[in-house]
């Protein structure tokens, strides 16, 4: 019998990466992309530690090598997607990074980690259809709408190549030690972030640190969800779809609670919404067929 973990830890995830991404455009509202995602980036890199009491296979090289792959990678992707959120709205941002779902199946069928029957095809390429209409105001400043989007895709290609990377490798040496030395390696990474900082940490605003440590913490949280259901359920396309909800998510909450983190994203014509109700339904049936 299918785990309700296996089912349950994506869509809690999908929502706390929502909450996370408003509450970290808020942070960057202020200017401080980099400073934030640094960090975010050490929040999860120390959380991840935890999971060390979990234990797991000895350290061997290649183990420790797989998971430093897998860490950058993950960095990629984190840089790409904070620069296509600094740069756009969340509801454009949130839905096109689902395309990671499409990535994601491509990759496991091409390393033949995964059989896909034709259910799991239909429901990615169903994803795919209802982030498109999902997505936000394609009227809007064209340039920085491409920006945005063309960035996201790119994170999504990478945020793909971590997860595969981790249904093939992470049971070698057990989540409880892969996991903490991937996010070490992106918290080393993100030392390199701080050439580009505006200014030093410290002359950062109180309320934007709050913001970034409370989304920091909060995406921290939701992937560990997510790199979890992977390592031990070994159902990375299903896992995905599951976590594309978080398109849905990020339409529901700007426009119900956005005024909340200072969001104005939900002054849109009915049409729009319309739009993004049928990519809501569509999703909703790319998940049903999913699970089935």
């Amino acid at each position: 019998m299918r785990s309700a973990a296996a089912t349950v830890l994506p869509l809690f995830s999908a929502l706390g990466y929502t909450l996370a991404a408003m509450a970290l455009k808020r942070a960057m509202d202020g200017g401080h992309p980099w400073r934030v995602l640094f960090i975010v980036n050490l929040i999860s890199a120390v959380l991840f530690q935890s999971w060390l009491f979990y234990g797991g296979a000895p350290f061997t090289l290649t183990h420790v090598t797989h998971a430093v792959m897998a860490g950058t990678a993950f960095f990629i992707g984190q840089v790409l997607t904070f620069v296509a959120i600094s740069r756009g709205d969340i509801s454009i941002a949130t839905p096109v990074l689902g395309t990671k779902v499409v990535f994601v199946a491509l990759l496991v069928f091409l390393t033949g980690g995964e059989e896909l029957g034709w259910k799991l095809w239909v429901a990615t390429f169903l994803t795919t259809l209802a982030l498109a209409l999902l997505g936000g105001e394609w009227q809007a400043n064209r340039a920085r709408l491409l920006v945005s989007v063309g960035f996201s895709v790119l994170a999504a290609l990478a945020f793909a190549a971590t997860d595969v990377m981790q249904q093939l490798w992470a049971g070698d040496l057990g989540f409880g030690h892969f996991g903490p030395v991937m996010f070490a390696t992106v918290g080393l990474l993100s030392f390199a972030l701080i050439p580009f900082f505006s200014a030093p940490l410290r002359q950062m605003p109180r309320p934007m640190v709050i913001w970034a440590f409370g989304g920091g913490l909060l995406l921290a949280l939701q992937a560990m969800g997510i790199a979890y259901c992977i390592a031990v359920y070994h159902e990375v396309t299903v896992t995905n779809v599951l976590y594309n909800t978080r398109g849905l998510w990020s339409v529901a909450l700007v426009w119900i609670v956005g005024h909340w983190f200072a969001n104005s994203e939900k002054q849109v014509g009915g049409a729009i919404m319309t739009r993004r109700l049928i990519g809501a339904l569509i999703l909703l049936g790319a998940v049903y067929l999913s699970l089935s």
